[in-house]
């Protein structure tokens, strides 16, 4: 999830990645890239026309060098991920405006009660990226919602590690998530880039607490805000519904605002690591 740094206009905070996995970025103004930060590769032909036939932007995606597809900056994907998802439909796209709270088809299960997710940061990050996750814990915490957050040192159930994600076309990648829930359960994990663009930018707790913020969200279920347009990164594409669903939140706002509008998933960031009244809203709504 959820963003990555940008240095043009393009999609995504871009700091979120689905395995399916979902990338964050920062819609900074930063320099361009150096060859060596560009990690990705256009596409074939063909390649596009699988990854439009899956329900997602074939223009603002890229082939990694693992050989996985980052799609829209935002969701890392398997060939074979995206051959599933192929043909089919949307499912209650964008229904009111441009900016509103999207959630997966899937859930995690709370069994009518309040489940305790477990969490653990891995080994070698600067001590604030400690601080920084026990405040995002608190965000969700202090909601007093049916999902609750808890750390543990090993056997969690999202991992964060770090691995340097290199940049994105565009953009450096702050973030890449393991993906959305699945039979009840949420996204295993998410990985925080190592590389120096992203370090430059993830420098204080509180950055530290605006990514993971945004990459547990999608770990439990939630899409980007600005799912229709991505208007946070300037780009004015939707992402698509990709079969895993952009499900309106029902009550969320439903009028146009401006690429500043303060949600903790927009698809890029304002620098803001709060939650905003709507975004506690939906998260009320669904837990």
């Amino acid at each position: 999830m959820r963003k990555i740094i940008y240095s043009v206009s393009t999609a995504i905070i871009v700091v979120v990645a689905i395995t399916i996995g979902c990338q964050k970025s920062a819609n900074n103004s930063v320099n361009n890239p150096t060859n060596e930060d560009v990690t990705g590769s256009p596409l074939t032909a063909s390649e596009q026309s699988l990854v439009k036939s899956a329900g997602f932007d074939q223009t603002w995606a890229e082939r990694r060098p693992d050989g996985n597809y980052l799609i829209e900056g935002d969701i890392l994907l398997t060939k074979a991920q995206l051959q599933s998802m192929a043909g089919v439909a949307p499912t209650n796209n964008f229904i009111i405006a441009n900016e509103e709270h999207y959630r997966t088809t899937e859930l995690v299960n709370t069994n009518g009660g309040v489940r305790t997710i477990t969490v653990s940061l891995g080994s070698g990050f600067p001590s604030y990226y400690s601080t920084g996750l026990d405040m995002a814990l608190a965000h969700y915490n202090n909601l007093n919602l049916n999902v609750k957050f808890k750390r543990v040192s090993s056997g969690a159930e999202i991992a964060i590690t770090g691995s340097n994600l290199g940049r994105s076309f565009g953009g450096c990648i702050l973030g890449q998530s393991a993906g959305f829930p699945t039979n009840g359960n949420p996204a295993p994990g998410f990985k925080l880039s190592t590389s120096k663009c992203a370090t430059s930018y993830i420098n204080t707790a509180a950055k530290a607490d605006e990514v993971m913020a945004h990459e547990l969200g999608h770990t439990i279920g939630f899409r980007h805000t600005d799912y229709m347009n991505r208007i946070s990164c300037g780009s004015n594409s939707n992402e698509g519904d990709g079969g895993v669903g952009a499900i309106h939140i029902d009550g969320t706002i439903g009028t146009v605002t401006s690429g500043n509008y303060n949600s903790w998933m927009m698809a890029c960031t304002n620098g803001d690591n709060s939650f905003s009244a709507e975004d506690n809203y939906a998260l009320g709504v669904v837990y």
